[in-house]
């Protein structure tokens, strides 16, 4: 009976420090809560709170944290029950590792959850782990599979499917049709996206989407008055609802992106510094984004060795978080850099 006590306290300052955006307090007390249900050998609670913890590290960055976490979880007896809840753990594990770079493993992970949900799993379940899938073959660099899988995302919810469910599918299918190069594909996709999630009226989700389809569309090179409008739409979004830090640091980032590649070199490097300061001790992964970009940012103002220095730092950082893909970018902008040593341009 304590146990169970200490577990609903916990549960509760846990969502508190949530609400207040306390995170890394959010994780101390989904922790304790994780310990009350052990004790109390409360297998629902023990999963529960678990994903917590993992969600909160990958949102906070801490990538490592989040896969040895998440992976304690999938491979714990306890979620045996819950055969739904060890696919969207898989799920999540295979985001972090896609993220830290390990492009392989996190394949892996997303194709062992897919077959687990296909076996066992609800509707729900499926379309989540075929979206970890899609994007995990994309990451990977296997964007015909990736674009394969996407089609058959897009037919998981064609049927009885809410706004949500459709607006997230072409979320994911216009992802894919971007880095496929399939640009046509990748702004009809996200303009289904935008049409269903505008029908949710969450207003949370519609931002998270137009940040996101901002930056693909940055990754495609698409500077259009589209592209802005989705930066826009964004930061209106995200400013009225309780959005985590992360993501506001990460439309910050979007932004500075946007300034850069059209040619406002002061507008972006001022935001970059002030995201540095922010992130600085807390946020290793957005740390490196924002070195990366702001070394490109120096080296066009003419500062050619503090540019380099944020380069190296942000490779430096990028493997050590086992960002590989994004290790090696830097690596190119250094090299690049270093050959054109009194070039202006970005």
């Amino acid at each position: 009976m304590e146990s169970k006590k200490a577990f609903i306290l916990s549960e509760y300052r846990a969502k508190q420090a949530q609400e207040s955006r306390d995170y890394a307090k959010a994780i101390d007390h989904s922790r304790a809560a994780v310990q009350a249900a052990e004790e109390g050998k409360d297998n629902w609670g023990f999963c529960r709170m678990m994903f917590n913890v993992a969600t909160l590290q990958y949102e906070l960055g801490l990538l490592d944290d989040c896969v040895a976490t998440s992976r304690a979880l999938a491979e714990s007896d306890a979620i045996i029950p819950y055969p739904d809840f060890q696919s969207r753990a898989k799920v999540l594990l295979s985001r972090a590792l896609q993220n830290k770079g390990e492009m392989e493993a996190a394949l892996s992970v997303a194709m062992d959850a897919s077959d687990d949900a296909e076996a066992h799993g609800s509707l729900e379940t499926r379309i989540s782990s075929q979206h970890g899938l899609v994007a995990a073959l994309a990451e990977e660099g296997d964007l015909e599979a990736a674009w394969t899988e996407a089609l058959k995302l897009a037919e998981m919810v064609r049927v009885d499917a809410s706004p949500k469910v459709v607006g997230l599918a072409n979320w994911t299918i216009g992802n894919v049709g971007f880095m496929a190069g399939r640009n046509s594909e990748g702004v009809e996709h996200h303009e289904r996206a935008s049409q269903a999630l505008t029908a949710t009226n969450d207003v949370t989700q519609w931002g998270l989407f137009n940040k996101a389809s901002a930056h693909m569309r940055l990754v495609a090179n698409l500077l259009e008055p589209e592209t802005l409008e989705c930066i826009e739409r964004a930061e209106v979004a995200l400013e009225i609802t309780a959005a985590a830090e992360s993501d506001l640091l990460e439309l910050v980032i979007t932004r500075a992106w946007w300034e850069l590649e059209t040619g406002n070199l002061a507008r972006a490097n001022s935001l970059l510094h002030t995201v540095e300061e922010k992130v600085y001790d807390t946020y290793p992964f957005l740390l490196g984004r924002t070195l990366q970009l702001r070394s490109r940012c120096l080296h066009a103002l003419g500062q050619g060795d503090e540019a380099l220095a944020y380069a190296a730092k942000s490779e430096e950082i990028f493997n050590r978080v086992g960002a590989v893909v994004l290790a090696s970018e830097s690596r190119k902008i250094l090299d690049s850099m270093r050959s054109r040593p009194d070039n202006g341009s970005a």
